[in-house]
């Protein structure tokens, strides 16, 4: 039980949605490939704040017909953090191209999200201001290497193999560890789900979606960018911004999360003061795994004994810990980003 309730002041529930696409850029007929299906490793992660590390492991499937014009991404991604806060979650994405519109799926809300793809998205796009940088060997194919500060891809036919990503201790791997050329790609393997298809401006919606782990790749890749132009700030200022950014969902999610989980401990707390049995002290917690189910891959405790020893035991453990997430509260209240966060629940 005391393993259970520890969760209760260490959470962050880390909320994401739809990743980097497998070929980083909108595919095109600039894939020397008429058709091919490319299976993706991914890993990322790293320090997020002082005692919040970031992990993600997941995989990823890019199918497409017609040298790229019409084209199916699906990833399945699990991000974890741990130390300070703690949370394990997965996320889904699936994108269609079909030559000159993208399909987006949003497994939230059930819908569709189409738009125009945008120009310049493509081969020659995304090689800017990189150099070719000798060539390796990824998933059996020997590839061209192109490089620039923090980043590094493998590009095979047109077909990145390989995209790396680092700053600020940061890092971003996504790479192949499978390829099948010109196979027959049917209709039914490029499919989406039959969810309403809406349609959306090309650069400007009001809609909110989920933030997900691609954001990790394309913060790397915008403060990149920014530190290039911004050659007289501080890298500290600079690292500070962009990690706290990086982290500005999670910080959101939690200001919300905690004081909830709060009053569930309390509310639950007042519940097995009141119960004789332990189906009664069990029915009790249910709330609080509930919470932990949606935190961390951990198993649901349940309540085995309760005698009057192991009774005061446990309301002894929900006051310790009632107590020490009450404590934090105004620290909570006051933080205005996620390092702030994390330096309230180290406390």
């Amino acid at each position: 039980m005391s393993t259970f309730l520890k969760i209760g002041t260490g959470t962050l529930l880390f909320f994401a949605g739809s990743l980097l696409l497998c070929a980083a850029q909108t595919p095109t007929q600039e894939y020397k490939l008429k058709s091919g299906k490319i299976v993706y490793s991914i890993h990322g992660g790293g320090v997020l704040a002082p005692d919040l590390n970031l992990t993600i492991v997941g995989e990823g499937v890019l199918r497409f017909r017609d040298w790229g014009k019409r084209a199916l991404v699906e990833e399945e991604v699990e991000e974890s953090t741990s130390g300070a806060l703690r949370n394990t979650e997965k996320f889904s994405t699936c994108v269609k191209y079909d030559e000159k519109q993208e399909f987006n799926v949003d497994y939230d809300k059930e819908v569709i999200r189409e738009r125009a793809l945008p120009k310049g998205r493509g081969l020659l796009n995304m090689k800017e201001g990189m150099r070719k940088d000798g060539k390796d060997m990824i998933a059996g194919k020997r590839c061209d290497v192109w490089t620039k500060k923090g980043v590094r891809i493998c590009l095979y036919k047109g077909i990145p193999l390989l995209i790396e990503k680092e700053l600020f201790g940061i890092s971003y791997e996504k790479k192949a560890l499978a390829v099948e050329e010109n196979i027959d790609i049917s209709t039914e393997e490029c499919n989406i789900p039959n969810f309403p298809t809406q349609k959306i401006a090309l650069f400007k919606t009001s809609i909110k979606q989920k933030k997900g782990p691609e954001e990790i790749s394309k913060y790397l890749s915008e403060m990149l960018h920014e530190i290039d132009q911004k050659q007289g700030i501080r890298v500290k200022k600079l690292k500070r911004q962009y990690l706290n950014r990086l982290g500005a969902h999670i910080f959101e999610r939690q200001k919300t999360l905690l004081p909830e989980m709060l009053e569930s401990m309390k509310r639950a707390r007042e519940c097995l003061q009141a119960s004789d049995d332990k189906l009664e002290a069990n029915d009790c917690i249910d709330e609080i795994n509930d919470f932990k189910s949606k935190m961390v891959k951990e198993d649901e405790n349940d309540i085995d004994t309760w005698d009057s020893k192991a009774k005061n035991r446990i309301l002894d453990e929900f006051d310790e810990n009632i107590e020490a997430l009450d404590a934090k509260m105004p620290c909570i209240r006051a933080a205005k980003n996620i390092s702030d966060l994390s330096g309230c629940m180290r406390k």
